[in-house]
């Protein structure tokens, strides 16, 4: 139209009337288009703080994440790891990992695999030993112990996940997940000691004294009725040595026999009847060491043995039998307790059926049966708890069972744990204790957890023994929403950005056009005023 309109003007000069109007339609035009350009950059601008703030999942963290709600950014890790969040410091230091090998794994982002064949470090437990689980204590650092848990990464089911790796010269592959601050390695470490120049088992650990040799004991046994053991119980410390024992036998007052040995252990052999004494003295890098206690004396006689343990006369203190089996020793390794655990669930309002057959309703209530026997021959004390933290999401407790509900203080998971008072449980005895859950009125349609994929997963899952495992009914649109979420397009930060840079570009490109078209139609009304042709 508008080179219609100029080509035309020199021949007619009244067209400069509808080249007017066309101005004008131009200058709207013009207005439009900038109102466009700028509405297209302030949504350029809320796009850009989608993309570099995402919004976080309602159900983002998880009692068992080392650091809640994961680690976005190398220099938020170190903050946490300086912190002591959690006594993830505390863990790291015990494994072997130092400030400067974390420092470089937030460096190195990579991208792994659940089933990679590492294993996944947590706050909370979650499948059990059967299934390759276990613990991992250190010593906190406000004051007790800290238990961290480990299991096979693919327990969590397949997926891929983003992670800061490193490497520890003493401990070797580690990588830290982003979205728990959990840590990945690749084996377990062994069980902790104490620091080298420290004595003691982990974690009371102290510095050795001075030197020392000390002679603490002497102890004369019977080994049948001509021969004798002689014992003696020693300490040397921190360098010192012992370089020889020398034992002497007096019958009343009078010497009857010395015995030298490299090794705290002589046998002698005697027949006269009397009342003896053996002392022992230690040759030692610190000089010659005794003690009172290192004076011993009996009588040669035909004492009874210990029915039990026969290298032990029968009046001896420890000759005891074992309390679930007479004819044990009480010390025999035997005589300990072995406690098997079992677990099992009815669904009471569904005519008591099977829980884990079942599929539990809002308002449902099940009955959880726990069963503990003392398979071994000793007595011990014995402590039912229940970890109720994945069952809790969709229920509340009913009836208790005479437990009480505690809060978990290896997590932040509130209270959590079902805990009765501590009992003794005898040999061949078995103690059950029962609880009662009943299922929230409304079914919750939280999403399922981020960082753990049990988490509001429809499923109440825990382990007393075994794993007992009740499916949820849980709201259809829970399940319409997340079957959506996993099948849309994944689209990142740097395909948002294409498309609203073309947006713009577009945008932009018809604003400067109509901007160009308004001036030359100024430029030519004003040729044609001035001249009175173009």
């Amino acid at each position: 139209m508008f080179r219609k309109i100029v080509s035309h003007l020199p021949f007619s000069p009244s067209l400069i009337n509808e080249l007017g109007f066309y101005a004008k339609r131009l200058s709207k035009e013009e207005a439009t288009r900038k109102l466009g350009l700028i509405f297209t950059v302030l949504a350029l601008i809320v796009q850009s703080l989608v993309v570099f703030s995402p919004p976080e999942s309602a159900n983002a963290a998880d009692p068992s994440d080392m650091v809640r709600g994961g680690v976005w950014s190398g220099s938020q890790m170190m903050n946490h790891y300086d912190a002591n969040t959690n006594d993830i410091r505390s863990l790291f230091n015990t494994i072997g990992i130092t400030r400067a090998e974390l420092s470089n794994a937030t460096r190195n982002l990579q991208t792994l695999h659940s089933r990679d064949g590492n294993y996944s470090w947590g706050m909370t437990p979650h499948f059990g030993s059967a299934q390759g689980e276990g613990s991992y204590s250190v010593k906190s650092a406000g004051s007790g112990m800290r238990s961290f848990y480990y299991r096979p990464h693919q327990l969590w089911g397949n997926f891929t996940y983003t992670a800061y790796v490193g490497h520890s010269a003493k401990f070797g592959w580690f990588a830290i997940m982003r979205n728990c601050g959990n840590l990945i390695t690749k084996s377990i470490p062994p069980a902790p000691t104490c620091p080298p120049g420290q004595i003691g088992t982990y974690p009371n650990c102290s510095t050795p004294p001075a030197p020392v040799v000390t002679c603490n004991t002497l102890e004369v046994k019977q080994s049948d009725n001509n021969k004798y053991q002689f014992t003696a119980n020693t300490s040397a410390a921190n360098g010192a040595k012992i370089q020889k024992y020398v034992f002497q036998v007096y019958r009343g007052n009078s010497l009857v026999k010395t015995l030298e040995s490299t090794t705290p252990n002589v046998t002698y052999q005697e027949k006269t009847p009397g009342s003896y004494k053996v002392t022992v003295t230690l040759k030692t890098s610190l000089g010659d060491r005794t003690s009172a206690g290192c004076q011993k004396t009996f009588n040669i006689a035909a004492p009874e043995r210990c029915p039990q343990n026969p290298t032990l006369l029968k009046n001896d203190p420890r000759c005891q039998p074992c309390a679930g089996n007479p004819t044990l020793w009480i010390e025999d390794k035997q005589c300990s307790a072995s406690f098997i655990q079992q677990k099992s669930a009815i669904n009471l309002t569904q005519s008591n059926m099977d829980a884990t057959k079942t599929t539990a309703k809002a308002h449902d209530r099940i009955t959880y049966h726990l069963k503990v026997t003392n398979k071994g021959f000793a007595p011990e004390k014995y402590t039912f708890t229940e970890n109720l933290g994945d069952v809790l999401q969709y229920s509340t407790i009913f009836e208790s069972g005479g437990g009480t509900l505690k809060e978990d203080a290896n997590s932040n998971g509130g209270k959590t744990i079902l805990q009765w008072p501590e009992i003794t449980i005898k040999p061949g005895e078995t103690q059950e204790r029962t609880f009662t859950i009943q299922m929230a009125s409304k079914i919750s349609s939280m999403s399922t957890g981020t960082s753990n994929p049990g988490s509001f997963d429809c499923r109440m899952d825990n382990t007393f023994g075994n794993t007992v495992s009740v499916k949820v009914d849980c709201p259809n649109e829970k399940k319409v929403v997340e079957t959506v979420a996993t099948q849309l397009p994944r689209t990142g930060a740097s395909e948002n950005m294409l498309f609203a840079g073309l947006i713009l570009s577009v945008v932009t490109f018809f604003y400067l056009r109509s901007r160009q078209l308004k001036k030359e139609v100024r430029i030519i009304r004003h040729t044609y005023n001035s001249v009175g042709t173009i």
